[in-house]
């Protein structure tokens, strides 16, 4: 099936990006095959990509099958010719990767701020990092695409507005470039669970899936939702919020104000919660009231047979499977991927989420649905949003 394309002066820039997505897809391809998948004439896609290559983001990358005569030139993308920027902004923390025009991570770090830090600090923080990161590697700013934001919370990407983060205590902010001026590149903004999906369309287990659903689990509970192949955000950005599902009638209270939410039981925040209870209650074995206890402790735990720490990730699967029931029912996707500290303890729950998912929805829904864990773990998010940029230069 041949692309749509033009050879008109107006369809220059969309040919353009077109021809970029089907060497990146391919990985190497000839010139005679790119005319022949979008149906441009050989003259276009000789000039169209004699400019890709003065301007370096592709290059030769050999020789292939010949069919007859002389062996086509093949062309790839050019690994270390252009960059972006994701960072992932969560509570108390930053994720930031450097990704080049192929999708290589050639950097990444993590730093921890004050999670009472208003909203502008943080942006100035993130502005500080990405510049010494550019500048360890020696990257001129000219080189860079943009840099993508992945915020856990209700973001309106096109204003770059951040309406609700609960977790950050954040409410009606807009995004200020003031900021990032030096740096002089687009700035893109978006929710981290779509930002994760994005990721997982784009480089992870979703390659090629239209309809999925990617589900995070950290602090809070979001999902990312896929849709026909286009990322659907909602009418004003507030699609996929699953963590704020009332699962349990008359349940604790959750950060948005309602009682019962999903993020109450089965976010990290939510099982660290429960589990305290119980250390005061001296029922997990080798901690008291008076020491820290984290997440991973709590892993740590299940894993050694501790039963009440089992107890605690068993409920929050069990309402996990829940709510992906209710998502499958209304959405009919072919793939839930659940992503970032899930893929700590997805060994020790995930059957158990598709028994219960499997028990409360409906034959037809779950035929064929797969559900899994993320292999792109923690980093899934700032990928996300390193690739908005990237999308753009792709034409996607």
């Amino acid at each position: 099936m041949k692309t749509k394309t033009g050879n008109s002066k107006f369809l220059k820039q969309m040919n353009q990006a077109n021809i970029l997505d089907l060497i990146r897809v391919h990985g190497a391809i000839s010139r005679a095959e790119l005319a022949e998948t979008t149906g441009l004439s050989p003259t276009a896609v000789g000039v169209i990509t004699s400019g890709l290559l003065k301007k370096g983001y592709i290059h030769e990358t050999g020789t292939g099958e010949s069919s007859g005569g002389r062996r086509p030139i093949l062309l790839g993308l050019k690994p270390d010719s252009y960059y972006t920027v994701g960072i992932d902004l969560d509570a108390g923390y930053i994720n930031l990767l450097i990704l080049d025009i192929t999708g290589r991570i050639v950097h990444e770090e993590n730093k921890s701020f004050d999670a009472d830090l208003t909203f502008e600090m943080v942006l100035k923080i993130i502005n500080k990092t990405a510049k010494v990161a550019l500048q360890k590697l020696n990257i001129d700013r000219e080189k860079v695409l943009g840099i993508g934001i992945s915020i856990a919370g209700i973001v309106d990407e096109k204003n770059r507005e951040v309406l609700l983060a609960p977790n950050l205590g954040w409410e009606n902010i807009k995004l200020s470039l003031e900021p990032f001026e030096g740096l002089n590149v687009p700035l893109y903004v978006q929710n981290e669970a779509r930002c994760s999906a994005i990721a997982e369309n784009w480089l992870g287990a979703c390659q090629g899936i239209d309809d999925f659903v990617c589900i995070n689990i950290r602090s809070g509970i979001g999902s990312g939702i896929f849709a026909g192949g286009k990322l659907f955000s909602g009418t004003y950005g507030s699609a996929g919020e699953i963590g704020h599902i009332i699962v349990k009638e008359n349940g604790i209270k959750c950060g948005c104000g309602n009682f019962g939410c999903l993020e109450t039981i089965s976010s990290t925040t939510g099982m660290v919660k429960k589990a305290k209870e119980f250390i005061i209650l001296g029922k997990i074995q080798g901690f008291s009231r008076k020491m820290g206890f984290s997440f991973d402790d709590l892993i740590s735990a299940a894993r050694d047979g501790d039963t009440t720490a089992i107890s605690v990730l068993d409920e929050s699967a069990r309402y996990l499977g829940i709510a992906i029931s209710y998502i499958i029912n209304i959405i009919n996707p072919a793939r839930v991927v659940i992503g970032k500290e899930f893929t700590k303890y997805a060994d020790l729950v995930l059957d158990a989420i598709k028994a219960v998912v499997e028990s409360k929805t409906l034959k037809t829904a779950v035929l064929n649905i797969s559900i899994e864990a993320s292999s792109l773990c923690e980093k899934s998010s700032a990928l996300g949003a390193a690739i908005i940029p990237l999308k753009v230069l792709f034409g996607r």
